[in-house]
């Protein structure tokens, strides 16, 4: 049957450096969550390359899961 194959992906990031701990407005955890950033955060363009990699598959491929993080993790 010909028709159009639907596909997704989750992806699970971990600390992105992006704007998200501008919003927090407890400054006790924003410093706890700024110490984790700095020394773990990936840039965002990681997360944009994860997202290319699945569009770029075959359209009778999919990959459903994708967690991300630093490899610097302990």
């Amino acid at each position: 049957m010909e028709g159009p194959n639907i596909r997704t992906a989750t992806i699970y990031p971990a600390a992105i450096n992006t704007e998200l701990l501008t919003t927090f407005s407890d400054k006790e955890w924003l410093d706890k969550m700024q110490i984790i950033y700095d020394k773990f955060g990936i840039s965002p363009e990681r997360i944009a390359r994860v997202v290319a990699f699945a569009i770029d598959q075959p359209n009778d491929t999919t990959i459903n899961e994708f967690m991300v993080g630093p490899a610097n993790h302990p």
